[in-house]
């Protein structure tokens, strides 16, 4: 008579399907977990974005405003403790960098498409308008407009930007204050 031994039942393995279903959970929760601080540290610094209604992109206030007394010459930035800049010419140039509107996680493309406007406004010191002025952004990354002669005597300025694209604006930046002082 024989005697018939039971076989000790190997675990059952997941399926192919299953066990890439956990895979890819698993990697997914590790990316939100390495993504979500990244985001809330962005969050958290510099100035919000603003949004125009309708619209779900954002576009970034620009930053580093600047002047220079040329283009060639060094930039002074605005909001230095030590001081307002003060420029010596009647033509400087002002400055600003822009930041890009790609969705987070895509790269610009190599020709970007249409560039972005920015709208620059130089005024007295009082407020008494002196220049507004809009200009294509030749990159989208910083912008630049050097003053006309003529446009600016001796004293005290303040000036902004803001950009735009399609129907998205930034915030203005804070006004930056400046003297010219040509003697």
């Amino acid at each position: 008579m024989r005697v018939r031994t039971q076989q000790p039942q190997r675990p059952q393995q997941p399926r192919k399907g299953v066990r890439r279903a956990i895979i890819a959970l698993v990697a997914t929760c590790a990316a939100g977990a390495v993504a979500t601080p990244i985001a809330l540290a962005a969050a958290s610094v510099g100035p919000a974005p603003a949004a125009v209604a309708g619209d779900d992109r954002l576009l970034p206030t620009p930053e580093a405003p600047r002047i220079s007394n040329d283009s060639y010459a060094g930039f002074q930035f605005c909001g230095d403790p030590t001081g307002d800049p003060v420029v010596t010419t009647g033509t400087p140039t002002l400055a600003a960098t822009l930041e890009s509107v790609a969705p987070p996680g895509t790269v610009e493309p190599a020709q970007p498409g249409p560039r972005r406007k920015v709208t620059f406004e130089v005024d007295t010191a009082t407020g008494k308008p002196v220049l507004h002025r809009q200009l294509t952004s030749d990159t989208s990354h910083d912008a630049a407009l050097q003053l006309p002669e003529g446009t600016l005597s001796d004293g005290a300025y303040r000036w902004r930007v803001r950009v735009k694209d399609g129907d998205t604006a930034s915030a203005w930046t804070a006004w930056c204050s400046f003297t010219v002082k040509r003697g």
